[in-house]
């Protein structure tokens, strides 16, 4: 599911949701304050040296070892890559379905001011891994997630997913489809169940 973790903050995630409503500046991230504070979202072929650890502590299981895996990544002092949070997605015929998102705020603690403004601005760590991962599912018509909890609904719908008319499955349609085609797509991602 598209489910995301901020491990031991919830508060913090609270917060950063309302920033998320509140900030009406979000759908252009600028991507050169990002990478002059060594921020990035990266696509890596494999999970598990990255993004275990977290994965682990945030779901209790191992990081999945099939592809898509999509990661946010800060470099501190010493230029070492950290893990700041993760997401998944599986592609699924031509769509994807996406899950397993999970954040790190001890992490987000021990970052420089200018890096944790630099995050905020762009609408906080779960909203510029999601939708810069997104931006890099070019393969697909449409991202699907199946979501539960009220907060990361929010983030996802500042992303730009919508509702559907089935409970908790969402979409970002990545490519223009006529009506019959969005609910022929809608179905085939209804099908699978919760992923």
């Amino acid at each position: 599911s598209l489910r995301f973790y901020y491990i031991l903050n919830p508060s913090a995630l609270n917060k950063l949701f309302f920033r998320i409503l509140m900030n009406k500046t979000l759908t252009q991230p600028n991507h050169s304050e990002l990478a002059e504070q060594n921020i990035q979202v990266v696509e890596l072929a494999s999970a598990s040296a990255a993004a275990s650890a977290l994965f682990q502590h945030a779901f209790g299981d191992p990081v999945p070892d099939f592809p898509r895996h999509f990661v946010l990544q800060v470099s501190g002092a010493d230029q070492q890559p950290l893990t700041l949070g993760y997401v998944h997605f599986t592609q699924h015929h031509n769509i994807y379905l996406g899950g397993g998102m999970c954040i790190d705020s001890r992490l987000l603690r021990q970052l420089s001011k200018a890096q944790r403004k630099a995050l905020q601005r762009q609408g906080g760590p779960a909203f510029t891994l999601l939708s810069n991962a997104i931006k890099q599912l070019d393969d697909g018509v449409a991202v699907f997630g199946h979501v539960g909890h009220q907060g990361a609904y929010q983030v996802d719908l500042a992303v730009g997913f919508k509702p559907t008319n089935h409970p908790h499955l969402i979409v970002y349609w990545l490519a223009e489809l006529s009506d019959e085609q969005q609910r022929d797509t809608i179905q085939l991602a209804a099908d699978v169940g919760p992923f």
